[in-house]
């Protein structure tokens, strides 16, 4: 049975923050859609929390493909400005 707690509003503020940041990624980098990008990315989000039940490791490897996705994002300025 699922329980709501005090991490529950935490979990959907953080969420939020990361659907924004694809969100501003994918406007920035011209996307079609960065609406519907954003939006997905919350939905699934949420609804992976609830399927795997939980929610730190969730979050966890979220913010881990954000820092791959900057680092890549850096590495690859990095290469074509010496270039």
């Amino acid at each position: 049975m699922l329980a709501f707690g005090i991490g529950t509003p935490i979990f959907l503020v953080v969420q939020a923050l990361i659907s924004w940041f694809v969100y501003s990624e994918a406007k920035k980098y011209g996307s079609r859609s960065p609406v519907v990008v954003g939006a997905s990315v919350f939905v699934l989000g949420v609804g992976l929390a609830f399927v795997f039940s939980t929610v730190i490791e969730l979050v966890v490897v979220e913010l881990l493909v954000i820092l791959i996705y900057l680092l890549g994002v850096h590495a690859a300025k990095r290469r074509s400005a010496s270039a």
